[in-house]
């Protein structure tokens, strides 16, 4: 079986183009918000077909809203975790030198 190895380089610019995704969201979603530029209900007057367009309207507004706000959590699950991975690396790199360190000073005593 071959050796895994955990690349801490490759993990940081992972997180780093993670962090610029989740950074581009934290600019789209406030926007989103009731009230906010993207975040009003156009004006759709008072034909037959208004009323449609309005239930369609709230349905995507809605509906995309929440798509960001899974994909946030998403992302910052990945963050999360991508974290955990380079941390237990590490921890596994300080046992392994401590190992060896040990092993070394049994032979040579």
């Amino acid at each position: 079986m071959a050796a895994r190895e955990l690349d801490p380089e490759a993990i940081q610019e992972y997180k780093a183009l993670i962090q610029e995704q989740l950074d581009h969201l934290d600019g789209i979603i406030p926007r989103l918000k009731k009230g906010e530029v993207l975040g009003r209900l156009p004006a759709f007057g008072q034909l037959d077909a208004s009323a449609t367009a309005r239930t369609n309207y709230q349905t995507f507004h809605s509906t995309t809203w929440d798509n960001l706000q899974n994909l946030r959590v998403s992302l910052s699950g990945m963050m999360e975790t991508l974290q955990a991975s380079a941390d237990q690396s590490d921890e596994s790199d300080d046992a392994v030198v401590t190992d060896m360190t040990n092993y070394e000073s049994e032979l040579g005593g």
